[in-house]
């Protein structure tokens, strides 16, 4: 489905003068999925990850083809429980950052990685 887009871009400041406003379209799906065969919406509950703007209710684009790199922020397979958290790189080994802890990921552990979050949706307050 595409949606309209105003090709103007909105100032975070004061108004600037009047222009045309020319209108097009923008298909989100096609915006915001790179890799459609990959790629799964999941729905947050809780705010454990607060820290990196997501909160309960929020929506997540997540990609499955995508490679654990530092610092992203990806969907776990944690003890039979999906879980979103911040992956680390340390050493050439990759951690899951959980507050005062780390956990390594390998083939070894009980930490799957399901996908990589590519953009986060949530509604205005």
């Amino acid at each position: 489905m595409k949606i309209p887009v105003i090709l103007q871009k909105v100032s975070a400041g004061f108004p600037s003068p009047a222009t045309d406003y020319v209108q097009d379209e923008i298909d989100l799906n096609s915006e915001l999925i790179k890799n459609p065969p990959a790629t799964f919406l999941i729905r947050v509950q809780g705010n454990s990850m607060t820290e990196h703007k997501i909160t309960s209710g929020d929506l997540l684009v997540v990609d499955r083809s995508l490679n654990l790199k530092n610092d992203c922020i990806a969907i776990i397979n944690f003890n039979n429980e999906l879980v979103v958290k911040n992956i680390i790189k340390e050493n050439n080994n990759f951690y899951i950052k959980n507050k005062a802890e780390k956990i390594l990921i390998s083939e070894n552990s009980d930490v799957n990685v399901w996908g990589i979050v590519t953009y986060i949706i949530h509604a205005a307050h």
